[in-house]
């Protein structure tokens, strides 16, 4: 093959040593050109297999560290399925006019194994997988935990965590099942939404709740005293609202505690709100509503979300993992503005608790299911997120946020969480969305 081109600055991260522990691990590390050239992309040559590699990750440290053109988003990684004996692994970048440049040559020991043991034991895991089973995730080694996020992510399959996943386009609907009952026989529903300084989405958020058709619903919005012009686009709309004030508050809890005081509903009747930057699909009203008549033993629903821009182009979508995949009391991805409950449910824990700021949907969902509250997960998308720079959820994430989770993972725990722990629940999670995420793309919703 020849020896690596000097041409390229390079560096493997993972894996650091051989053999290896794995016969499916990732290589992680770093390539740029010396000379300002653009890599465009690097794969791992095996033999004659070749396997694409994920290319164009941030790497400040490199930057930071030689200073030249092309550092700064020069990281890779490449997910490798390994042969059963020693094999010679080349790593190799292009600038994009087609020719392939050896840049890095690894030597690969992957450890000693039983060939059909090792593709039942696959078997076995996928099996598990697909049919959203968590039990196969724990038979895995760390090793191949990360290789199969790595694996659904050059597939384009992960998505939680990933806010920008592909240029603005128009939000593709929702296609909802067919309708059965009238309104009449449906619950109602009452939506609080809390604002403040928001005009800018105020009103599409404001439309997307008011035009949800075939459904009853009480709509409640709770300004804090906004500057912008909230106040005047609330008198606009007042004849369509149950309810609608623009006063001072103590933030986003105590405005919801405020909106849904006003609250005039029966105890199978349902409840939901929606920040003033996020907009629920169309129909997504009725769906829900007829979904509870339908099961009146259910306190609870959510599902998916889109991710929109500040001109509301879809940029993304997030799946929910499934039930069984996704710990509640470790983290909260359940999509807030996805989430609908009963009344019953929120006069049984006291609805809000207004010492939280950030975390103040999860810690309801905890003492929802605390009191053997039966939530369901609805594999359809129905709402839209938001995903601007002013938005509070990136703005309150590493000081209040932190610091909530931490306290709400401790109560549910009864002890401080360990980082580990953690990361390995989300990641088992993320990897259930990544599936979901597959399967849709499929034509089937899991």
């Amino acid at each position: 093959m020849g020896e690596p081109d000097s041409a390229f600055r390079s560096w493997v991260d993972t894996p650091t040593s051989s053999p290896l522990t794995a016969t499916r691990i990732v290589v992680r590390g770093w390539c740029y050109h010396r000379q300002g050239g653009r890599v465009t992309a690097l794969r791992a040559r095996l033999g004659r297999r070749i396997v694409p590699g994920f290319y164009g990750c941030a790497r400040p440290d490199v930057l930071q560290a030689f200073g030249e053109a092309g550092g700064e988003t020069s990281g890779f990684e490449i997910a490798l399925v390994l042969p059963a004996r020693p094999c010679t692994c080349v790593l190799e970048a292009t600038l994009g006019d087609g020719a392939w440049h050896a840049v890095r040559t690894l030597e690969l020991t992957p450890p000693a194994h039983q060939r059909w043991r090792e593709r039942l034991r696959w078997l076995r895991f996928w099996t598990d997988a697909w049919r959203g089973r968590p039990a196969g995730w724990a038979r895995l080694s760390a090793d191949e935990q990360q290789f199969l996020l790595a694996w659904v992510r050059h597939r384009g399959w992960l998505n939680i965590g990933e806010f920008n996943q592909y240029p603005p386009r128009a939000v593709t609907p929702e296609q909802f099942p067919g309708t059965r009952l009238t309104a009449e026989a449906l619950p109602k529903l009452t939506v609080v939404t809390p604002s403040f300084n928001q005009a800018a989405f105020l009103e599409a958020t404001m439309r997307s709740v008011l035009d949800q058709p075939g459904v009853r619903i009480d709509y409640i919005v709770q300004d804090g005293g906004s500057t912008d012009g909230s106040a005047a686009l609330l008198q606009r709309y007042a004849h369509r609202l149950k309810h609608a004030e623009s006063a001072r508050d103590a933030g986003q809890a105590d405005a919801l505690f405020r909106g849904f005081a006003h609250t005039e509903c029966g105890p199978d009747d349902v409840m939901a709100y929606l920040n003033s930057d996020d907009v629920l699909m169309p129909g997504a009203a009725r769906f829900v509503a007829e979904f509870f008549a339908r099961h009146p033993e259910i306190d609870a629903v959510y599902g998916h979300r889109v991710l929109i821009d500040d001109d509301d182009r879809e940029i993304g979508r997030w799946y929910t993992p499934r039930r069984a995949c996704d710990n509640l009391l470790l983290q909260d991805l359940i999509p807030q503005e996805t989430l609908f409950w009963r009344r019953r449910v929120w006069d049984r824990v006291g609805g809000i608790d207004t010492s939280f700021h950030f975390a103040l949907d999860w810690d309801l969902l905890l003492r929802f299911a605390a009191t053997g509250a039966k939530i369901a997960r609805l594999p359809w998308f129905l709402a839209s997120f938001r995903v601007h720079a002013q938005q509070k959820t990136q703005a309150w994430m590493q000081g209040v946020g932190v610091a909530e989770m931490d306290r709400l993972r401790t109560r549910s725990l009864g002890r401080p969480p360990l980082a580990d722990e953690v990361q390995a629940s989300m990641h088992r999670a993320q990897f259930d969305s990544a599936l979901v995420c597959a399967l849709h793309q499929k034509g089937w919703r899991a």
